[in-house]
């Protein structure tokens, strides 16, 4: 077996098991804008419950349509668990970051040097947030591959259909309107760098309005009214509609939510590989697509670790291509085994984060505390009181069916709730409480340590599932 087909195999493995644990949801978006849709285009959630996007039409319902399709057709076959429906969600995006993944190595391998293209392979596979953020069903995710297929295509050295780039840009922007910025950048270097003919430009452009085209049928049978959710999203975007829900920051956000979330070692070796590249290959088309998307999120007022999302799979390329043109830049000086002395704790690091990162669920682990109650008790209703804020509500559609969950500062036992449990952090010392017994913690306790260490200043106090067995509360 080559090398390559043991990279897929062992990358294969990986994806899976951080389907499999990547219980949740890192943003809303996740839930609120595919999830709860699809729930609500299956009947089982009332218009009332709809976000704000969905009544005002900003949304393109393919992703929430494909998940409702999923649901319906495990519901024929008996599955209706909710953590089951979700786990075979991330699997249809693992596969389909697996086919995307292997087709852009294949295609970016022969540009490097043979002596960098198995860590091109490697780096791919398992630069350690690459695997658990392309497992995600999330229009960020989706585009995100979805581009990068249509970018495979394009750098191809076999003669590929102009119509076929087109039509995987068009879902790429259909899943995220703001990743249009990527299919743009391309056409463009593909334009003015690879000197690409005017007839497979235009057919690229009808390749993307014809699937364009095809999400407006989508939303129209989805929302029962015709509606241009594209034009929507951009004139909310442009008119400030949207961004007044939000806090304005800084144009120099994105560099900080790259120290923090990705590591403070790995964005210092992303940005300086953004340099470098920049700097000594101006016409590398990752220059043309990394840099005006960079830009154009950071204008926008409007900043979340998300919006980045869409370029991950691409950032093991950016690593290698800066790598390898300092090779050829100074092939004695980056030939020296110092070099890689140099960058082993860097690997290590790596390592331990693709661990840590691939067993905790996602987000802040309320979804896990949820898989817990199901676990425990099953199809019985529960009653949770929530010592905390929003970020620790779990949606019903996780929980069986009269459920009930408050917010509150004091927890009172009452008679009239069986099952009565408490979610609170684990600063809040309930473990020494009388009567009230741990069920499960948010997080993995060995992860505690190397969670404090990412969260920075933020801190980190892991969310716990508590049960009132009986009688007063009291210490």
């Amino acid at each position: 077996m080559t090398v390559q087909r043991w990279n897929l195999l062992i990358a294969a493995a990986v994806y899976v098991v951080a389907a499999w644990f990547g219980v949740g949801y890192h943003g809303e978006d996740e839930f609120q804008h595919v999830i709860l849709v699809a729930e609500h285009l299956r009947g089982h959630v009332g218009t009332e419950s709809m976000p704000l996007d969905y009544h005002a039409q900003w949304r393109s319902m393919l992703l929430p349509m494909l998940a409702a399709g999923l649901f319906d057709v495990c519901e024929v076959l008996g599955i209706q668990d909710p953590f089951q429906l979700t786990f075979l969600l991330r699997l249809i995006t693992t596969a389909l970051a697996l086919w995307t993944m292997q087709g852009l190595v294949r295609v970016i391998a022969p540009t490097l040097r043979l002596e960098n293209r198995n860590a091109l392979a490697v780096l791919s596979w398992f630069l350690w947030f690459v695997p658990v953020l392309q497992v995600r069903f999330t229009g960020e995710a989706w585009s995100g591959l979805l581009f990068a297929r249509g970018l495979t295509l394009l750098l191809d050295e076999k003669p590929r259909s102009p119509w076929a780039i087109g039509a995987w840009w068009g879902l790429a922007v259909i899943c995220r309107p703001a990743a249009a910025i990527l299919p743009m950048s391309a056409w463009i270097w593909a334009w003015v760098m690879k000197k690409a003919d005017a007839g497979s430009l235009l057919r690229i452009v009808v390749g993307a309005m014809t699937v364009l085209a095809a999400g407006v049928l989508i939303d129209r049978l989805a929302y029962g009214t015709f509606t241009l959710t594209l034009w929507n999203y951009f004139t909310a975007a442009l008119s400030g509609e949207e961004a007044a829900r939000f806090t304005a920051l800084p144009l120099h956000q994105y560099l900080l939510f790259a120290f923090k979330y990705a590591t403070l070692p790995v964005a210092v070796l992303l940005l300086l590989a953004l340099g470098a590249l920049f700097l000594l290959d101006r016409r590398h088309p990752l220059s043309w697509l990394i840099l005006p998307f960079l830009i154009a999120h950071s204008i926008l007022p409007i900043k979340e670790p998300r919006f980045l999302f869409p370029l991950a799979p691409l950032m093991p390329w950016l690593l290698m291509a800066a790598w390898d043109a300092l090779c050829a830049r100074w092939p004695k000086t980056m030939s020296r085994t110092v070099w890689m002395r140099i960058l082993f704790p860097f690997a290590a690091l790596n390592a331990l984060a693709l661990l840590v990162a691939l067993l905790t669920p996602a987000g802040n682990g309320r979804i896990h505390l949820a898989h817990a109650i199901n676990d425990r008790f099953g199809t019985a209703p529960v009653h949770i009181d929530q010592l905390g804020d929003w970020r620790q509500w779990i949606p019903p559609f996780y929980l069986a069916q009269g459920s009930t969950e408050v917010f509150t500062e004091k927890v009172v036992a009452a008679k009239d709730k069986p099952i009565h449990l408490i979610v609170g952090k684990e600063s809040l010392g309930l473990d020494h409480v009388t009567n009230l017994k741990r069920i499960a913690c948010a997080t993995p306790p060995w992860t505690h340590r190397f969670l404090r260490w990412y969260g920075l200043e933020d801190g980190y106090d892991p969310l716990v599932l508590y049960q009132i067995e009986s009688g007063a509360i009291g210490h």
